[in-house]
């Protein structure tokens, strides 16, 4: 007896295992990856038909059959299914779930993707039939009846008006038909000017093994290790090339795509409507479009953040992983997935080449390398032998003894003034938004927390209020201290608000830019800084994190890092591996052009190995002592590792729930290499008024207990959160 396996289209984990329907005959053969309707208890519930199992005999109890199929063709592809269930064991996550990462909502309503009006003559019309004496009506004619039909947004670019379009569309023999965007590119034009994209001996060299995995088309990790300006784009865009000049697809992947519209417009610009953008601040209608646009192969290029990495596509030739050390890769909430690992599994599947490019590469992926897992590429020097900017390192621990207490030191200072009167521009990082960064009561010493969240409020001096970053409950600021009632009420800590008005204060006549969330929660505003900033109409970018990623200004001399230590201080394995990224990654952004770069970075830890190696770029030495001390704590890659956050709004509940999941857990892995820590209170107590607790797994291989927990109550527990490898 064959019985369809359908997986119900619903984020419950309780339905995270397929369930078995009769699928009548009257609906033929269905291909997995087709939408049905089923009967579930009482109520119809949407279905994706998985895959069909033959039953030996015929089941004791009665099968209920399959109402209705709702797609004249699959959704997903083979290809996507299995790397969907991949992720699910993975990732424990359910299979449902995982499969709507290739869609556009994560939802599998029906997609009505925008369609253009266009003119289109049929066979029957004749030219003489519209008079003489109205010339733009026959003008325009003419030229449909040259081109067979245009677009209304064509023809208006060509200057005729709403007016005569609307007059030709009610002539005899000229219709209106909605279609989708064509592009304009061909094959062979992209295969012929290939040769046309430029590359230096240094760039032909890193190039020439890519080239030969995409042509033999076999699947082939590259780590392709370039300092900051090295031209790595520049390679990207001659392989994306060859790709679509081969008639297959190219994955883009880029950290986070409003701030790095510099690499799609240098895509755009070479390769115009083969270019498709996938992110976040895209209308539905517009990333329906792109999704359609992709899916009929209309586009072959698929640039985008994480979630670009699930596009449509059928037959892709090239995935690249830009800044692959970025941790923006990283899907922090619902599937916990990493777009790295899941381009290296679509490649697999394709048989294509992956470029993980980087300045920077994450500590796993050169240890892979170092293994002969990927192919290491290396380009050590920037693209027209610029020297990397000279970095000075500043103690605020002296500068407090000298009676400095300012946010700026004197080397800090200096820089600034030097960048100013030179005419030149300059990037300064604080990883750290508002004005201040926590409100204390002088006489009790109380912080302000937030009442939903065990952190402290943030003071934005827009809207003159406190907020808390992780649930934005915001209130008033309070006159007296909520606990003892006095008035001595300070703030503590510097934001990048309180920054941008220090600077204003000493530097008068800077032309000063701010980009941080709380400026880039309005549409547009991070291109518009960007643009604007890039056109020279500021002098100062001041930024969190945003600016340290994926720019190229020519004018850009001066990098200033306020707090070296904001990230090495917070409590993760990773922690070392971090700071060394952002140093190296925003000191980067200096001297890009033709003139030389300078970089102060001031920190209260100047010792520290990922500070001292950030100095002079020396990706080789720090990489040598992390992975050293990796290997002697037993963190990735010489462990696995896998995090769960019990949470609960009830302390006694969430106490017997974690201990619950921990005595399992040692009773079943008892004596095997599998160390299970917890549970533990670890960095925030609660958020969102549910308290948190920890649980820690870590072993040589931990594919046993991932399955075990998949497959146990344990998966299903509510408000369970499950991180594997975390970063």
């Amino acid at each position: 007896m064959r019985v369809a396996s359908i997986i119900i289209n619903r984020p419950t984990k309780q339905l995270h295992k397929p369930l078995s329907y009769v699928l009548p005959d009257r609906f033929g053969n269905i291909m997995p990856g087709t939408r049905v309707l089923v009967p579930l208890g009482g109520s119809r519930e949407e279905g994706i038909l998985v895959g069909y199992e033959e039953l030996s005999e015929k089941p004791d109890f009665t099968l209920r059959s399959i109402i209705q199929v709702l797609d004249s063709e699959p959704w997903f592809t083979t290809e996507m299914m299995d790397t969907a269930r991949r992720i699910s064991q993975y990732y424990l996550c359910s299979y449902g779930d995982a499969l709507r990462l290739f869609t556009v909502h994560k939802t599998l309503k029906s997609y009505d993707a925008p369609r253009e009006e266009w003119l289109v003559v049929k066979p029957e019309f004749n030219l003489e039939q519209v008079p003489l004496k109205r010339k733009k009506q026959r003008e325009l004619c003419a030229y449909l009846l040259q081109v067979g039909g245009a677009p209304k947004s064509l023809l208006r670019a060509k200057g005729y008006s709403y007016m005569v379009i609307k007059q030709v569309s009610d002539e005899p023999g000229i219709q209106i038909e909605k279609r989708f965007k064509d592009t304009t590119t061909t094959f062979i034009e992209l295969l012929s000017g290939e040769e046309n994209i430029p590359l230096t001996d240094a760039q032909s060299a890193v190039y020439e093994p890519i080239k030969n995995a995409m042509d033999d088309e076999i699947f082939q990790p590259f780590l392709l290790h370039g300092v900051t300006g090295s031209g790595k784009t520049q390679i990207y865009i001659k392989a994306a090339a060859r790709c679509i000049g081969k008639g297959k697809t190219a994955i883009i992947l880029v950290p986070e795509i409003v701030l790095t519209d510099q690499i799609v417009r240098r895509f755009v610009d070479t390769f115009g409507d083969e270019v498709v953008v996938f992110h976040s601040k895209l209308t539905v209608g517009q990333r329906n479009n792109n999704w359609e646009r992709i899916r009929r192969k209309d586009s072959h290029i698929i640039i985008g953040a994480r979630s670009a990495v699930f596009g449509p596509a059928e037959d892709i030739g090239l995935i690249v992983v830009d800044e692959e050390h970025d941790t923006s890769y990283k899907q922090e909430d619902m599937i916990r997935y990493h777009a790295r690992n899941v381009a290296l599994w679509r490649g697999e599947a394709h048989r294509c080449a992956v470029i993980l490019g980087s300045a920077t590469p994450a500590i796993v992926s050169y240890y892979k390398a170092q293994c002969g897992e990927y192919k290491l590429l290396e380009l050590p020097h920037r693209i027209h032998e610029q020297p990397l900017p000279q970095v000075q390192i500043v103690d605020m621990k002296e500068e407090m003894l000298r009676g400095n207490y300012s946010v700026f030191s004197d080397a800090m200072m200096d820089l600034i003034s030097s960048t100013l009167s030179s005419g030149n521009q300059m990037i300064m990082l604080l990883n750290r938004r508002g004005y201040s960064t926590f409100v204390l009561c002088r006489d009790c010493g109380e912080t302000i927390m937030c009442p939903h969240c065990a952190v402290a409020m943030v003071y934005h001096q827009a809207g003159e209020e406190l907020r808390c970053h992780y649930c934005e409950h915001h209130e008033p600021i309070p006159t007296v201290c909520p606990t003892c009632h006095s008035k001595r009420i300070r703030f503590f800590g510097s934001g990048t608000q309180k920054v941008e008005e220090e600077l204003h204060r000493y530097f008068k006549d800077a032309r000063i830019a701010r980009l941080d969330q709380d400026v880039t929660r309005y549409k547009d505003a991070a291109e518009a800084i960007l643009r604007d900033f890039g056109d020279h109409k500021y002098d100062i970018l001041l930024g969190t994190q945003m600016v340290s990623k994926g720019h190229d200004f020519k004018d850009v001399t001066a990098v200033g890092i306020l707090t070296a230590d904001s990230v090495l201080n917070i409590p993760l394995y990773s922690a070392s591996e971090r700071a060394f990224n952002l140093l190296t990654q925003t000191s980067g952004r200096a001297g890009r052009g033709d003139k030389e770069g300078r970089v102060v970075i001031q920190t209260y830890n100047p010792l520290n190995y990922a500070i001292i190696r950030s100095k002079t770029h020396d990706y080789l030495g720090f990489y040598t002592e992390e992975i050293g001390n990796r290997e002697a704590l037993g963190y990735p890659p010489f462990k696995d590792m896998i995090y769960m956050v019990v949470r609960h709004p009830k302390l006694d509940i969430l106490e017997t729930t974690a201990n619950h999941i921990v005595d399992d857990l040692k009773i079943h892995f008892q004596g095997e290499d599998i160390e299970i820590l917890g549970p533990y209170e670890n960095g925030i107590k609660k958020i969102r008024d549910m308290y948190r607790l920890s649980i820690m797994i870590r072993g040589s291989n931990v594919t046993t207990i991932k399955k075990y927990i998949y497959n146990s109550w344990i998966f299903t527990q509510e408000g369970l959160l499950i991180d594997v490898d975390p970063i």
